[in-house]
């Protein structure tokens, strides 16, 4: 039997592969690209919300479509999409002083952080009654929980050490994510293996 509780996490394990994936090559690029230049930074970030909103969006679709709980996930795509309309449209470099605006989107990023990192311990919690599981959810909720102290905090830190702890909070989600995913393709081949053995023994 599986040991996820589905009514919580009901998702396609797709959807965890694709945002595991999109997480750890994002995260990639923002550690490893050309720090200088933070307009690419931003454009990086900005259309990796974007990606995590779309996939969410198919996830609605998945979940309708079986009569699963769609609402959070809406509600979790919408709030990438704005956090993505944030970093990459709602300022306009021409007006203001260009280093307020690049913090704006800084504070941007350091909320979704964690709000994220909140709602993966909550979800370790009360969707998981494998202790693995649950501790791979909380810990990774706790890391992303000090990245985003991190980021509120450092002051003295400049705009490219915020967005390479973000791009380490990526990373560290996409590895979870990842994983994740893959154990809830085999969880779903053992229940439908399970579920074969049943009918046969009926028979």
């Amino acid at each position: 039997m599986s040991n996820t509780k589905r009514k919580f996490v009901e998702s396609h394990w797709l959807t965890f592969a694709m945002k595991g994936a999109l997480s750890v090559i994002a995260g990639l690029c923002l550690m490893f690209a050309p720090q200088n230049n933070v307009t690419l930074l931003t454009q990086i970030v900005g259309w990796t919300m974007f990606g995590f909103a779309f996939i969410e969006l198919l996830n609605v679709v998945y979940r309708r479509r079986r009569s699963h709980n769609w609402g959070f996930p809406l509600f979790l795509g919408a709030i990438e999409l704005l956090v993505a309309v944030a970093v990459l449209y709602t300022v306009d470099p021409n007006q203001g002083n260009p280093d307020d605006l690049i913090w704006l989107r800084i504070i941007y990023l350091s909320c979704y952080v964690a709000f994220a990192s909140i709602v993966t311990i909550v979800m370790g919690f009360v969707s998981f009654s494998n202790l693995t599981n649950r501790f791979m959810w909380v810990v990774n909720g706790m890391i992303g929980a000090v990245v985003a102290a991190m980021m509120f905090g450092g002051t003295t830190l400049g705009v490219v050490a915020h967005i390479e702890l973000f791009g380490t909070f990526l990373m560290v989600n996409g590895i979870t994510d990842l994983f994740f995913g893959v154990h809830s393709k085999d969880e779903l081949i053992e229940a439908k293996a399970s579920r074969k053995t049943q009918k046969k023994g009926k028979k």
